[in-house]
C-alpha cells in the first residue's frame, strides 16, 4: 500500500507511506522557495514521490489533510487565498471566513464544502498520472491529531489540538488506544484563543503567522503587568472543557478600545502579557482533559504549540507525567498525519526528523564548482586526533571562533534546523548573537539554540524526564544550569532557559563526533545550532542554495558533505586541546 499524504493549506507539503512505513516528508517552502508557501505542493509531492522511488501511477491513495480549510472558492482560486492571508488578522474578510467556516460545521453543512473541495482537487491531482489513487480528504484537527499520536511511542495517551482554525475548529481533545484514536471533544473556530497571538504579533509590527516567536522571546523581557493580564484574560481564558468564546457579531479593529490599551505599553510588557494569559488559558485546557480523562501523557500537535516557552510549562504540569509535541506541530505536518492515520499507523517514536531532499556527493561537488568554490575531500584523510579530517577541521575552526554552515545528508522535516542544515558556531561569547544577526540579517530577541550531546544532556538542563524526545527536535525550552549558563550564555535566554537540540550517537555520527572533537578544544561540547538560510527565506535545501547562502552571509567556513572550505585567516591549524 502506497499512501501520499498531502496539505494544501498554509505551508504545504507531502508526505510519503510505502506499507506504512514513512519514506520522505517535503513542505513546499524548501522548493519554491516561498516562506510558508500556500502554493498547491507540486514540489513537495515529486520530491516526495522520487524520494520513495514511487512513480504517481502506482500511488494506491492520497489523503488531504484538511477538508474544507481552505474553503472551495479558495481552493479554487489560489491567488485569492493568498492575498486574503497577507491583509493580517482584523480584515471582515477573515472574520467572515471565521464565522462561516464555524458555522459549515455546527450545521453539518460542510459535506457540501468537502463534496466540492473534493470535485476540485480530483480535476487538480490529474496533472499527474494518479490513475488507481482513491482520494480521501481528512478532517484538519483529526490530521493533527493523528500524526501527533502515531509519532510517539505510547499506545494509550491523551492527545490534544490547538490551532487558530481549521475546518471550523480551534481545539480538540482525543483518547488514543489501541491504535485507535477517538475523538471526545471538539471547539468551534470561535474559540477566542484562535486569533488571539497572532493579532499580537501584528499590533507589535511582526508578520502574524510567521513572527510569533519574536513575540515569545520578546515576552521574557519583562514582567506582565497584572492590569493588562487582567485585561487580556477578559477576552481569552479556559473555562472548561475549553477556551471562551469570540463573538460572531463582532469584528475587532486595532482602534477597537480593546486592543488600544496595546498602544499604553511597551512592546515588552505586551508580549509578556500575552504569553501569561496564553499559558493560563491552555495549562488549564491541558490539566482539565488529564484530570478528566486520568490519562498522565499527552501528545501534542497545532501552531499554538509552536510556542516552546508554553510548551516547558505544560510539561511542569503535576497532573502529567511525559509530554510530546511533534515536530511539525503547524500546518506542515498536516500531510504526515493524515497520511499516518489513513493506515492507522502504529504509535512509535519518531525516529528522526531527516525526510526530506538528500544529494550525492557529485551533487555537492558541481555545486561548490558553480560557486567558485574549489571542494577539498577533507574527510579522505584522519587526523592525529584520530577523527576524520573533515570533523578535526571544522572543530578547529568553531574553536578559533568561526561560524560554519553545514550541509549534510536528508533534509530536515519541519521549522528547526536540526544539523543537516544548520549554521553552527561556539555560544561561550555573547557577542556571538550580534555577529549572527548582522551574517544572516536577522532580528531576534530569542537566544540562538544549543546543540548538546545526549550524554551531557542531564548535567546541563532540568525537566528532562518530563519531556520525552522533545529535545531531540527542539520543540521545548527547558531550565539551564548554572554550568551550561557559564559554558554557553549565548544560548541562554534572560529566563534561565534554552531550547537545546540534544543529540544521540546515532542521531548524527560526523556532529556528534564534531561537539566531543569541539568539547576536547575548548572545554565544552556544545555549540550554536541555528537555521541554514537568509532572514525570510526558508531553511535552504540544495547544495546550490547553501552554496549561495554562505556566499551571501559571508561565514567563516563551509561543511558540504565531505568537504571543507574556510576562509585563509582560519586555516592556521587546531588550538590547543582544553585543559
Amino acid at each position: 500500500m502506497i499512501v501520499l499524504g498531502i496539505a494544501d493549506n498554509h505551508d504545504s507539503g507531502a508526505a510519503l507511506l510505502v506499507d506504512g512505513q514513512l519514506v520522505a516528508a517535503v513542505n513546499q517552502e524548501r522548493i519554491d522557495r516561498q516562506k510558508g508557501s500556500a502554493a498547491f505542493p507540486w514540489g513537495a509531492i515529486d520530491a516526495a514521490l522520487e524520494l520513495g522511488g514511487v512513480p504517481a501511477r502506482e500511488v494506491d491513495r492520497v489523503v488531504v489533510g484538511t477538508g474544507f480549510t481552505p474553503s472551495a472558492a479558495l481552493r479554487a482560486l489560489p491567488g485569492l487565498h493568498h492575498a486574503a492571508r497577507a491583509r493580517g488578522q482584523f480584515t471582515e474578510a477573515l472574520h467572515a471566513y471565521i464565522v462561516y467556516q464555524s458555522v459549515l460545521r455546527k450545521t453539518g453543512i460542510f459535506t457540501l464544502e468537502l463534496d466540492l473541495g473534493e470535485r476540485l482537487l480530483r480535476q487538480r491531482l490529474r496533472q499527474r498520472p494518479f490513475e488507481r489513487a482513491q482520494l480521501e480528504l481528512m478532517d484538519h484537527h483529526r490530521a493533527h491529531a493523528e500524526g501527533a499520536y502515531r509519532t510517539q511511542p505510547h499506545d494509550h495517551c491523551l492527545v490534544l489540538t490547538v490551532d487558530a482554525m481549521g475546518d471550523g475548529t480551534t481545539a480538540t481533545a482525543s483518547v488514543g488506544k489501541d491504535g485507535q484514536l477517538d475523538l471526545v471533544w471538539r471547539q468551534s473556530g470561535l474559540a477566542s484563543v484562535n486569533t488571539f497571538y497572532s493579532r499580537i504579533t501584528e499590533l507589535l509590527g511582526f508578520i502574524a503567522g510567521r513572527h510569533e516567536g519574536k513575540v515569545t522571546g520578546l515576552a521574557a523581557l519583562a514582567t506582565p503587568p497584572p492590569a493588562l493580564v487582567r485585561h487580556f484574560a477578559r477576552r481569552v481564558s479556559f473555562v472548561g472543557p475549553g477556551f471562551s468564546r469570540d463573538s460572531a457579531l463582532r469584528r475587532d479593529r486595532p482602534s477597537d478600545p480593546f486592543w488600544a490599551v496595546v498602544r499604553q505599553h511597551s512592546r515588552e510588557e505586551v508580549a509578556a502579557a500575552a504569553q501569561r494569559v496564553l499559558e493560563d488559558a491552555v495549562l488549564g485546557f491541558v490539566r482539565y482533559w488529564a484530570l478528566r480523562t486520568g490519562l498522565r501523557r499527552v501528545a501534542l500537535a497545532g501552531g499554538v504549540f509552536a510556542n516552546v516557552r508554553l510548551n516547558q510549562q505544560i510539561s511542569a504540569l503535576d497532573v502529567l507525567d511525559s509530554v510530546w509535541v511533534i515536530p511539525h506541530m503547524g500546518d506542515g505536518g498536516l500531510a504526515l498525519g493524515a497520511a499516518l492515520g489513513s493506515v492507522d499507523a502504529a504509535p512509535r517514536a519518531l525516529p528522526h526528523a531527516f525526510w526530506g531532499p538528500g544529494y550525492s556527493e557529485r551533487d555537492l561537488y558541481k555545486a561548490l564548482k558553480r560557486g567558485e568554490i574549489e571542494p577539498v575531500d577533507a574527510a579522505a584523510r584522519t587526523a592525529p586526533s584520530g577523527v576524520a579530517g573533515d570533523v578535526e577541521q571544522v572543530a578547529a575552526l568553531l574553536s578559533n571562533g568561526g561560524v560554519v554552515g553545514r550541509f549534510a545528508g536528508r533534509m530536515e522535516w519541519g521549522p528547526r534546523a536540526l544539523g543537516h542544515r544548520s549554521v553552527l558556531a561556539l555560544g561561550r561569547d555573547l557577542g556571538v548573537t550580534a555577529r549572527l544577526n548582522g551574517m544572516l540579517q536577522r532580528s531576534e530577541f530569542m537566544p540562538f539554540a544549543p546543540i548538546v550531546r545526549a550524554e551531557d544532556a542531564g548535567r546541563w538542563f532540568s525537566g528532562l524526564d518530563r519531556v520525552g524526545d522533545c529535545p531531540r527536535f527542539m520543540t521545548t525550552c527547558l531550565d539551564a544550569s548554572p554550568a551550561f549558563k557559564a559554558a554557553c550564555p549565548a544560548a541562554v535566554h534572560v529566563d534561565g532557559t534554552a531550547r537545546p537540540q540534544v543529540l544521540r550517537a546515532a542521531d548524527d555520527p560526523p556532529l556528534h563526533q564534531l561537539l566531543t572533537r569541539v568539547g576536547a578544544l575548548t572545554g565544552a561540547a556544545v555549540l550554536i545550532n541555528t537555521s541554514f538560510n537568509m532572514h525570510e527565506e526558508p531553511i535552504v535545501c540544495s547544495p546550490s542554495e547553501a552554496v549561495r547562502a554562505h556566499q551571501a552571509a559571508g561565514l567563516d567556513g563551509l561543511w558540504m558533505g565531505p568537504f571543507v572550505e574556510q576562509r585563509p585567516r582560519f586555516a592556521q591549524g587546531a588550538p590547543r586541546a582544553a585543559g
